[in-house]
């Protein structure tokens, strides 16, 4: 999924949804992929994994299309330990759950949509997590952290430009219920359409 959410050596899984999409873009810059890995969903988090419909309830969130198709990829998974966690774990979050549907739409540009949730977590700590990532990552030449809207709702959006000339954007708004965030992860979508995109999914 997401980031994979997938990210460098050092490693932060959680850009878990964004390696299926950029394998070479921010999943180089933030860290090692969650493992598409089979665990028992309803046992203690204590390892990491992820795979299609281990959270279904979480995978049903997610929206089932952007602009007429369908996602290439839908999975769900879990970050339970310190290494996969990063400065989530430093921030009090022990644990967090996700989900993300992916669209590759040609080239290096691709989408990805995806929710994650767990005790203590909100907006502001995961696009953390996200620029931690992205400041250690070899590739990254500049980067932009600024305050946004999503749906009137207060959001956090992380702006990165690769050293080869690719951009990246991620933007986090908090969802209803609390500890819960949804992720919007964008490769060298340009800001027209990840306005648009932000826009249709600001309901979730």
């Amino acid at each position: 999924m997401p980031r994979n959410p997938s990210p460098g050596a050092s490693a932060r899984p959680a850009l878990l949804v964004l390696a299926t999409l950029v394998l070479a873009l921010l999943v180089a810059a933030c860290g090692t992929a969650t493992p598409v890995a089979s665990f028992d969903p309803a046992s203690a988090c204590t390892t990491d994994g992820r795979f299609p419909g281990a959270y279904p309830d979480l995978e049903g969130l997610l929206p089932s299309t952007y602009e007429g198709a369908a996602p290439a990829t839908v999975d769900s998974g879990r970050n339970c330990t310190p290494s996969a966690l990063g400065i989530l774990a430093e921030s009090g979050v022990g644990g967090v759950r996700f989900a993300g549907a992916t669209w590759p739409l040609g080239g290096t540009t691709g989408l990805t949509v995806a929710v994650f949730e767990g005790e203590g977590l909100d907006a502001t700590k995961l696009l953390a997590f996200y620029e931690d990532g992205a400041r250690t990552a070899r590739r990254t030449e500049k980067l932009q952290v600024s305050d946004t809207t999503v749906g009137g709702t207060a959001a956090k959006r992380l702006d990165v430009l690769g050293s080869d000339g690719t951009a990246q954007t991620v933007v986090t708004w908090p969802a209803p219920e609390p500890g819960r965030v949804n992720v919007l992860l964008a490769a060298d979508l340009g800001d027209a359409k990840v306005a648009q995109a932000l826009e249709t999914f600001a309901g979730r």
